[in-house]
């Protein structure tokens, strides 16, 4: 069964809490311990010192024998006087190991020559011992010899009793019960409260990434928390751009391909249709020969006119979709605009319009017949409006960083709705709706993919005196 990152997170504070608790709570009670026994040792071995001092001092005045049976007595009864407001225990032994003093009123002559620490003291060595009692308790004993002149006389043997580990976690444990609940409650709320944070931002990421799978393309993840997942949640939102982009431009690609397939059935239908009634009107027979030549006359444009739509469809279709840059060099616009004039000069010249080329700028990088084409379509399309005796202007002139040329014609000009449509595939301007004076609306769609191709714009605009202006902006080549 899976669980949530933050479920693993707080099972894993909460051992690691717990852990270190347990680990220093040991340490401590231990070091505790320690301490306690050795204060105790300390205390212990000082009174044992002073006690056999006092009667090593004693003896060696009375004599150096030992102590007399009056001296044992009153030893005795100081040592049971004293005891009562002392912890610790203490026993003054004869040479042969057997009590003739205790602090505690009891066991006078008791023999305790077969107790370790006894048995070494009474060998002339001071010596400690530790043994857990009934209770639970530590009892700590040292025994020391009493010696006068080189030789032991008697032993001092005091002990005591101090907790240990097990004591204090039997004596407190309802405390330590409570101590516990409480740690552990408080460690939960603590532990859950940082767990909630940590996974904040990866339940945020998740809810996102869920929302995004389902269709929400719109969805994007706030950043914040740790820089790991700070990364993750930028990462996340420039993944959902790019998709969100490929997945508009595959959509408007898409619709671009719906239209085209549809406009290009509508241009072909009407060729079409011309050729197939005039062809079965022919085959109908008895048809005259004024009419059979006009008739045929029509199957031959109408052919002519499927060819150039065919054409500039290649056209369009290789500049839009070419996959290698063009065959880029510097040129001029101005001799380009002359070379497109010059070409078109017999048409020019029979429609009666006068063209005028004025202006210089700096080269731009281009493909030098893609641009010629640009300005002869661009010529030949303005020619045609312009009325017989007006006047074709071509500027070109430098603008910043950008090479500006301009077509401008003083035909009937064109509507804020035509201008922005002009440049798409198939539509004619409401001054060449008429298929039979036109092409097949895709010379300024050519044009505008040429343009783009070069890194360019062109755009078309009414003028204001009348007639119409092309504008093209080609980025200009810096002469260092």
């Amino acid at each position: 069964m899976r669980s949530s990152i933050r479920r693993r997170l707080l099972l894993a504070f909460l051992i690691v809490a717990v852990a270190v608790a347990t680990a220093m709570s040991a340490y401590f009670l231990t070091e505790l311990e320690d301490y306690g026994l050795s204060k105790i040792e300390e205390r212990l071995e000082s009174e044992q010192t002073i006690l056999a001092a006092a009667l090593s001092a004693q003896i060696t005045a009375s004599g150096g024998r030992g102590l007399t049976e009056t001296q044992a007595g009153i030893l005795a009864t100081e040592l049971a006087l004293t005891g009562h407001g002392s912890a610790s225990h203490i026993r003054v032994l004869d040479r042969a190991g057997v009590s003739i003093a205790d602090s505690t009123g009891a066991d006078i002559g008791i023999g305790y020559a077969e107790t370790p620490e006894v048995a070494r003291a009474l060998a002339g060595e001071t010596a400690y011992a530790q043994r857990v009692l009934p209770d639970g308790r530590i009892g700590i004993s040292i025994a020391g010899p009493v010696t006068v002149d080189g030789r032991v006389v008697g032993v001092v043997h005091n002990s005591a009793a101090t907790f240990s580990v097990t004591t204090l976690v039997r004596d407190y444990r309802v405390q330590l019960a409570v101590a516990v609940a409480v740690f552990v409650l408080t460690t939960f709320i603590l532990t859950e409260l940082l767990a909630r944070w940590l996974s904040a931002p990866l339940r945020s990421l998740a809810q996102g990434a869920v929302a995004f799978a389902q269709g929400d393309h719109s969805v994007r993840v706030r950043p914040f928390g740790s820089t790991e997942t700070r990364a993750v949640a930028e990462a996340f939102n420039a993944m959902a751009d790019e998709v969100q982009d490929a997945l508009m431009e595959l959509h408007e690609e898409e619709r671009r391909k719906s239209r085209f397939v549809s406009d290009v059935s509508h241009e072909l239908r009407t060729p079409l249709t011309a050729i197939r009634g005039a062809a079965e009107t022919l085959l109908d027979g008895d048809v005259p020969e004024e009419d059979a030549r006009q008739f045929l006359s029509t199957i031959a444009r109408e052919s002519e006119r499927l060819t150039r739509l065919a054409n500039d469809l290649i056209t369009l279709q290789r500049i839009e979709g070419a996959t290698g840059e063009l065959p880029l060099s510097q040129v001029d616009l101005t001799s380009i605009a002359e070379q497109a004039v010059a070409a078109l000069a017999p048409l020019v010249e029979a429609r009666g319009v006068n063209v005028v080329i004025t202006g210089k700028a700096a080269p731009v990088l281009g493909d030098r017949d893609r641009l010629q084409q640009v300005f002869s379509n661009l010529i030949d399309n303005a020619s045609r409006v312009t009325p017989e005796g007006k006047q074709l202007t071509i500027e070109i002139a430098d603008d910043e960083d950008q090479v500006v040329a301009r077509i401008l014609d003083e035909g009937p000009g064109i509507g804020e709705k035509d201008a922005v449509r002009i440049f798409d595939r198939f539509y004619r301007a409401q001054s060449s709706r008429d298929r039979g004076s036109g092409g097949a609306g895709l010379g300024l769609a050519i044009v505008a993919a040429i343009v783009s191709a070069h890194g360019g714009a062109i755009t078309a605009a009414p003028r204001p005196e009348g007639g119409t202006v092309f504008t093209l902006r080609f980025p200009a080549v810096r002469q260092e």
